[in-house]
């Protein structure tokens, strides 16, 4: 038994279409789920402040380290150490924008939103970017098949 080549290479490409439609569908309803528990965040000003060499902040190895502090809706002010990753990462060191945890104002970061959930984003997009061009490869390859027939 012959298989022709656009048959089989048609049904490579419907299998990846389910492949890739189907894991978008599953990642993104993980995705959801990753949001919802992140919770909602705050958008406020924060100012990056250097601790003195006295003040135990820093390691012993490098020296003071940095703080971001930030007051939140109520008027509570709260701080957190910032690593050196994330005061290089900064566009605005002088003034940045912080985003705490509406429900446990304690947690700040730097970005709207987490890592994991651009992650999943970012994989979602590559899932169903699979599932669209195998589904516009299988139709296309349904016209050139029937021409060369």
């Amino acid at each position: 038994m012959i298989v022709d080549p656009h048959d089989l290479l048609g049904l490579v490409f419907e299998v990846f279409t389910w492949i890739g439609f189907g894991s978008a569908v599953v990642v993104l309803l993980v995705m959801l789920i990753a949001r919802a528990a992140d919770g909602s965040w705050v958008e406020t000003h924060g100012v990056i402040v250097d601790l003195p060499e006295d003040a135990g902040g820093g390691d012993v190895d490098r020296g003071p380290g940095r703080e971001v502090r930030w007051m939140t809706e109520a008027a509570e002010l709260y701080s957190r150490p910032v690593t050196d990753a994330e005061f290089d990462a900064l566009r605005d060191p002088e003034e940045p924008n912080v985003f705490y945890a509406r429900r446990e104002p304690s947690r700040a970061r730097f970005r709207r939103t987490a890592d994991h959930t651009r992650a999943l984003r970012l994989l979602f997009g590559v899932t169903f970017g699979i599932g669209v061009v195998c589904s516009i490869a299988s139709i296309v390859l349904l016209f050139v098949a029937d021409t060369g027939a």
